[in-house]
Parts: C-alpha cells; structure tokens; sequence
C-alpha cells in the first residue's frame, strides 16, 4: 500500500477530490495548512508573505493504483498547461498495515 499526500493550492482541492472520486479513489482526509516552498515565499507590493495557505490531501492506495492517483492529482492541480509556482507538492510512503477500526480488520 502506499500513502499518498498531496500539498495543492486550496482553489483547487475540491476538483482533485472530485477527479479522485469519479476515478474511485473516494476515501480521503483533508487538513487547511499553512506553508512555503523553495522560493520562501512570497512579496506583494511591500508585504511579504513567508506562509501560504494550501490544502494538505491524504489517502492511502493499493500499490497498483498509486501512479494513477499520482497522474490525477498532479494533472488536476496544475495551473494552466505548464504548471506555475505553487502548485504544490506530491508525497508518496509506504504503508506497512491499515486496520479499520470499527471492524478490526486489516483492510484498505
């Protein structure tokens, strides 16, 4: 299994969960964070802004579909076709078990 977090723009989380969904990756958790990347943020005019608000996207796949869910989301939360500062970041772990709670069982 792998885990997949997803650090994307918060305009457009809502249409990576709803890409994931209609490709069946439903189940999914979704945190408000605060942020930088490589260019450590970001001046407007004479402000300058070193925590960018972004959408955190965590799910957990079967090894056979993590570069599909990779590709959704990474083609999804692009902006525009060349893609711009910003949009985020993909992580991908290993994930040694999975126990539903409520059952008891390990399971995806």
């Amino acid at each position: 299994m792998k885990m997949i977090k997803a650090i994307v723009r918060p305009e457009k989380a809502a249409l990576v969960l709803d890409q994931l969904g209609n490709a069946g990756f439903r189940a999914s958790t979704k945190f408000s964070i605060l942020g930088r990347g490589k260019q450590r943020g970001l001046k407007v005019e004479d402000i300058y802004y070193d925590e960018i608000p972004k959408e955190m996207l965590m799910l957990v796949v079967e090894d056979a579909d993590a570069d599909k869910v990779v590709n959704i989301i990474s083609d999804t939360a692009r902006t525009k076709d060349e893609g711009y500062f910003g949009d985020g970041k993909i992580f991908v772990q290993d994930v040694e078990r999975a126990i539903t709670i409520s059952a008891g069982k390990e399971e995806l």
